[in-house]
């Protein structure tokens, strides 16, 4: 237990705590990179998505009603054209 430190565990140790620095700042450096370049594509996404146009966008809770389009829709599902089932 009294034995000094070698050379060899000071190296590692100081190279241990540099890379974990190094990582801190990448991701300091990283996220507002990648903020950016998600921004831009949520902006084109709404551009040429219009959340009215679609049923499937958007949450609804599980006690609204659907609504009157997809009633009928359910309405008519298993009938033929001709009156049969």
């Amino acid at each position: 237990m009294d034995e000094p430190l070698s050379t060899a565990q000071i190296v590692r140790f100081a190279v241990t705590v540099l890379g974990v620095f190094a990582l801190i700042f990448l991701g300091a450096v990283v996220t507002p990179w990648l903020a950016r370049k998600v921004d831009a594509w949520i902006a084109r996404y709404r551009e040429h998505h219009d959340p009215h146009k679609s049923p499937d966008y958007g949450v609804r809770s599980i006690y609204e009603l659907p609504p009157k389009q997809e009633e009928t829709d359910n309405d008519q599902k298993g009938t033929e054209p001709n009156g049969k089932e």
